[in-house]
């Protein structure tokens, strides 16, 4: 069979792999991209290049990367499906939290597999993927891998899948840490006197531009904090508070729980 490099399959079309895709096509990676998905209504994206499907089909033959953008607990039933379409030359690329590579590897009966842990910020560009391959994949295939990776944010290719477990606690969970501290600074500001929107606008600007100083700058957060913190200020004030109610054991034991979980996720699998 003669795999083209110039297209691409996706199984699901949910917010990520949409997001994906619109990361693909933006950086014009492939020409063509095959989107599986039951749910017709997902089918309004008019573009030339996206070629809908209800159902995995022979159509899928000549894609060499398949990504399979679908929740964990529908993988059963998917590899029962798609394995008697697969040829060794394909790559499976799976975003689905806590399934190992090798758990992939031996319900497809497929060899070649990437495992990534995207998160929701690639549905503007500014995603953080980490990755890892099994070992039988071709540094030229990892290359484009790292290229649609990078069409939707930045990503990091790690050595072992243990990585991918705790970073998933960071990079994965933590953008629904983050929209939970920013709903506790809106709700702050509104107990405080001011109006639900400034609330809203004042967080949320925040966050973007020290987040952005933080970048740009490549100081240490630490370093860029005493900057802000004047000896008897407000600042200090706030910060003594946060020390006093240990804010440092709490967001270690957040993370630490989502770690946990995924750990075990990841050997239920």
């Amino acid at each position: 069979m003669i795999l083209n490099n110039e297209e691409i399959t996706f199984v699901g079309f949910g917010n990520m792999g949409s997001a994906i895709v619109g990361g693909i096509l933006k950086e014009n990676i492939f020409t063509k991209i095959n989107i599986i998905e039951s749910d017709t209504s997902k089918f309004k994206l008019e573009e030339k290049r996206l070629n809908f499907i209800e159902k995995i089909n022979s159509e899928i033959n000549s894609s060499k990367f398949i990504f399979l953008c679908v929740k964990p607990q529908s993988f059963d039933d998917l590899s029962k499906i798609i394995k008697s379409f697969l040829s060794e030359d394909q790559i499976l690329i799976s975003i689905m939290a806590g399934i190992k590579i090798s758990n992939i590897q031996n319900h497809t009966e497929h060899e070649k597999v990437v495992r990534v842990m995207p998160n929701t910020p690639a549905q503007v560009s500014r995603g953080i993927s980490v990755w890892k391959s099994s070992d039988n994949i071709s540094k030229n295939d990892k290359i484009t891998v790292e290229k649609i990776l990078n069409s939707f944010g930045k990503c990091i290719e790690v050595e072992s899948e243990n990585i991918i477990d705790i970073s998933t606690a960071l990079s994965g969970s933590g953008p629904g840490f983050i929209y939970k501290f920013l709903e506790s600074m809106i709700s702050a500001g509104e107990k405080s006197g001011l109006d639900k929107e400034m609330s809203r606008i004042l967080a949320i600007e925040t966050l973007i531009g020290s987040s952005e100083l933080l970048r740009i700058t490549n100081e240490s957060p630490n370093k860029l904090r005493e900057a802000v913190t004047s000896p008897g200020g407000t600042t200090e004030a706030g910060l003594n508070f946060m020390s006093n109610n240990d804010f440092e054991e709490i967001i270690f034991g957040t993370i630490k729980a989502a770690i946990d979980k995924s750990i075990e996720l990841s050997k239920e699998s």
